[in-house]
């Protein structure tokens, strides 16, 4: 690899941050369309605990799900600066030492 440096930091957070809002909402979709189905195909995800018990449909309104997103979104960017800082500094590291 000849730049393996993530040179912007917006970009790499921007898309995470557009990646998560899409997931988000195909997930709301999924939940709107096949509450029980997908509330179970979520409970393998979280080893042991039953999401069915604390699940209420009515609680995806429109308004919650906006918020959600919103929420996600810039969660998801602010993960995508920390990720392209972190590893912009591992890649100096490593090129200090030349280990690459």
């Amino acid at each position: 690899m000849k730049n393996e440096t993530l040179h912007y930091a917006h970009p790499t957070g921007f898309a995470l941050a557009l990646t998560s809002g899409v997931v988000y909402s195909f997930c709301a979709l999924a939940i709107r369309l096949w509450p029980e189905q997908t509330v179970r195909f979520f409970n393998d995800w979280f080893h042991g605990v039953d999401l069915s018990t604390i699940f209420t449909a009515k609680f995806l309104t429109f308004g919650v799900f906006l918020r959600g997103l919103v929420e996600i979104i810039i969660f998801a960017y602010l993960a995508g600066l920390l990720y392209a800082f972190i590893y912009n500094k591992c890649v100096a590291h490593c090129k200090k030492r030349s280990w690459i």
